[in-house]
């Protein structure tokens, strides 16, 4: 029997006339994903932040949603194989009269947040061949300070004629980041998974669909080339925010509470609450939400609405003997943050319980 013959390509029997857009849109997809793997890194240290995705440069991030707190970390992405050293990233031609550092200096120099910039990364994929590395150094972080005396004079040279160059060599660091330039889609959805599995162990979660919503939206996000005068408004249809991740993070993981808790709650209710079976399952379902946020979400803003619910709990307890007018006097002394971040009364009410049953001694 004759082997069947494998069709042949119509597209691939003559050469493309144009091979630049592949790799173009692999260098843009490199940065959202680095982008990505960054603010995984934020989640698991518990940071807030808000990254904007080419806003003044590359990849910026935001240290904090208050516009009076924040600080801005500014970073150049190049996914390439060429290996830089000082004379490449600082040389300049006919055709490109702006060396790469000298891209990046005017990126935050001479600007009105200037003095709110912290950290400047040049972030190559390359690498780096400094004197350092000749020296038998490799170091993934290089901060200006460790170039060599020439290495800066030729590096401060190229940059003298940029107005508001102050503290911008200080604030300089050479990167080689940990993500590979092919397959960053599979490493970044494994990163998802190592970070759920450190952060809420045995739940069970979607690392796809987490992968997948944050992805789009960073990718619509950086196709919106608005400026925005209010800080609300550039939070809200630019940056890809703790709270967000938080949020997609939670809707995508589950894991029912504990039997005795549960067990506990259903007793509560039937007891001491009134309550048609809507309204119970609705309270049950804000309950088992805010218990999926108590043990997954890294948001300090989680743990300050359990302190302030347990605390007016703890404060009430002796002067009632039943949950349903305890939790009356507790939700009218909770802080307004508190109560502003449940978005209905059953929520609010399934969190009460879950500090009544899980989070006070009695």
């Amino acid at each position: 029997m004759s082997e069947k013959k494998e069709a042949l390509n119509p597209l691939a029997l003559d050469p493309k006339r144009e091979t630049s857009g592949s790799n173009t849109f692999r260098k843009y997809n490199y940065q959202y994903h680095w982008a990505f793997c960054r603010i995984l890194d934020e989640h698991e240290s518990g940071n807030e932040f808000a990254l904007f995705i080419e806003e003044h440069e590359d990849v910026t991030i935001a240290s904090s949603l208050d516009v009076n707190k924040t600080s801005f970390e500014l970073n150049q992405i190049k996914e390439t194989s060429k290996t830089h050293t000082i004379n490449s990233l600082t040389k300049t031609s006919i055709q490109d009269t702006t060396s790469l550092i000298g891209k990046l200096a005017t990126s935050c120099c001479n600007k009105s947040f200037s003095s709110k910039i912290d950290k400047v990364n040049f972030i190559s994929t390359g690498g780096y061949s400094f004197s350092l590395h000749k020296e038998g150094y490799n170091f993934e972080v290089i901060k200006s300070g460790q170039l060599s005396d020439e290495e800066n004079t030729i590096l401060l040279d190229s940059l003298k004629h940029i107005d508001g160059l102050s503290n911008f060599h200080q604030k300089l660091a050479f990167v080689i980041p940990d993500l590979p330039p092919k397959g960053f889609d599979l490493v970044v959805e494994g990163k998802i998974s190592s970070l759920i599995s450190k952060i809420a162990p045995g739940l069970k979660y979607d690392s796809n669909s987490i992968y997948d919503c944050i992805i789009r939206d960073m990718s619509r996000k950086g196709e919106n080339s608005f400026d925005y005068q209010h800080w609300d408004d550039s939070i809200k249809r630019k940056a890809i925010t703790s709270h967000q991740l938080t949020d997609v993070i939670e809707q995508h993981i589950s894991r029912k509470p504990d039997e005795h808790l549960v067990t506990e709650l259903m007793l509560i209710l039937t007891d001491e609450y009134s309550l048609n079976s809507l309204s119970r399952r609705k309270i049950v379902s804000g309950f088992n939400r805010y218990y999926t946020r108590r043990i997954a979400s890294r948001d300090t803003l989680i743990s300050e609405i359990s302190k302030n619910i347990v605390e007016k709990i703890e404060m009430n307890l002796d002067k009632y003997d039943n949950a349903k007018e305890l939790e009356t006097a507790v939700i009218y002394s909770l802080d307004k943050t508190t109560c502003s971040y449940f978005q209905t009364p059953e929520d609010l009410r399934g969190a009460f319980l879950y500090e009544l049953i899980a989070g006070v001694s009695l």
